[in-house]
């Protein structure tokens, strides 16, 4: 006790708190970084590893061999890497597929992947192993939605996120109870029992629910009430109940290995996206200010069902190129479907600002006419004519034109498109 009265002020908190054990293990442990450098642990190579993915991002993708060239451009991809970085942590260093639990996917400030401001999109990664091979339950309890599904995906691997589809099912299958609940088995065989099945084999990596609104005025993802009581409704349950508690502290083998996955995943959707434009679904126009005829994602023509599209919706979309005393004008007439939108994206698939510019637009916010016609602006000026719907480019002189249309009954026409001189 005198000798410590004797010390300094941090070094008397430091035994205090340590014991002198500890105190000589830091002096230990300093001289031979002094010596030997720092201590090389496996979580430490993948956190610099994960400096590098992100570092790799600004040097490979967003370079002029892959047609970034613009300030603009570039400023916006850095906001693409540190979205898909916050977007990693959370599903790939916080989640455990031994105790799934369904979080947003994208946010207001959160976007990658064509995100929808009409819908809210929730996540969770799987693994039939950790289930000791029982599967899942999903248990919620439908709110309103305008269409609802889920579906499972298979991808290379946990961070591959949602290359193929597996099983989906949207709210006509659900078993809805009178309370407007339901249970949702996801085993790899049917064996019976309470609510719905939907298969869950090895290949699966992750679990997606979608629910779309068709609001008449604020875009539905801006509703934060409405998304938390969904994701409070909405259980995921390990059928093979582990029973041990988690730690809390993660080793050094597991840090590594998560940290590893956010790295893929940034790595999948920047650098390692496919950029080949013929590649692309028929439904996607790469001429300048023409949209592709609209078509079910799970055409055969699409590439066997790959990516992270559903089988329920049609999609058609284009790019928009405008200079500032433009317009393009799109007309067409919104089929017989289950919910319709059009959304306008930056050239990384992200929503351009929904919170305060009006970038979206659903059948409800449309100006329709008896026939179910609609008749677009997408332009920085708003247009004078108060029947002409209108989407905020932002100012931008390009830009992704994308139309949804889910569980479509009938044919779709392809929206027609003009430059009009403002």
């Amino acid at each position: 006790g005198g000798l410590k009265a004797l010390l300094p002020g941090k070094i008397a908190i430091a035994v205090q708190l340590m014991g002198w054990q500890g105190v000589m293990n830091i002096v230990r442990e300093n001289s031979a970084e002094r010596m030997l450098g720092r201590k090389k642990t496996q979580s430490r190579v993948s956190y610099l590893s994960l400096l590098d993915t992100l570092a790799e991002v600004d040097e490979v993708y967003l370079s002029p061999g892959k047609g970034v060239v613009t300030e603009g451009d570039i400023a916006e991809g850095h906001r693409l890497a540190w979205h898909l970085a916050g977007i990693g942590m959370r599903f790939f260093l916080e989640q455990d597929p031994s105790r799934p639990r369904l979080e947003r996917l994208v946010t207001p400030s959160l976007k990658m992947m064509g995100d929808n401001p009409d819908a809210l999109y929730y996540f969770a990664g799987l693994n039939l192993s950790s289930t000791r091979g029982e599967g899942y339950t999903l248990t919620g309890t439908y709110q309103g939605e305008t269409y609802m599904s889920v579906t499972l995906y298979a991808a290379d691997s946990p961070a591959g996120f949602a290359q193929r589809v597996v099983s989906e099912m949207n709210l006509s299958a659900m078993k809805l109870r009178k309370d407007n609940s339901f249970t949702i088995r996801l085993t790899k065989t049917d064996t019976g029992g309470l609510g719905s099945w939907m298969m869950l084999n090895e290949a699966v990596t992750c679990i997606v629910t979608r629910h779309y609104f068709e609001n008449p005025g604020e875009s539905v993802a801006l509703d934060g009430v409405l998304a938390a009581r969904i994701e409070s409704n909405f259980i995921i349950t390990n059928n093979g109940k582990p029973n041990d508690i988690p730690t809390g502290l993660l080793d050094d083998h597991e840090m590594a290995r998560r940290l590893d996955l956010v790295s893929e995943f940034i790595r999948a959707h920047s650098t390692g996206r496919n950029q080949d434009p013929t590649k692309a679904p028929p439904w996607f126009s790469f001429t300048p200010n023409v949209i592709g005829q609209p078509a079910l994602w799970s055409n055969p023509g699409n590439d066997e069902n790959r990516g992270m599209g559903a089988p329920d919706i049609a999609y058609g979309a284009g790019y928009f190129k405008l200079n500032p005393k433009e317009a393009l004008e799109i007309t067409g007439m919104v089929p017989e479907c289950a919910f319709g939108n059009v959304v306008l994206w930056n050239r990384y698939l992200q929503s351009l600002d929904y919170r305060h510019r009006r970038t979206s637009l659903n059948r409800k916010q449309m100006n329709l006419d008896e026939f179910g016609r609609y008749r677009i602006w997408v332009s920085a000026q708003k247009p004078t004519n108060p029947d002409i719907d209108w989407l905020d480019s932002e100012g931008r002189e390009s830009g992704i034109i994308f139309w949804r249309f889910v569980l479509p009954t009938g044919p779709i026409d392809q929206p027609k498109t003009r430059i009009v001189l403002l």
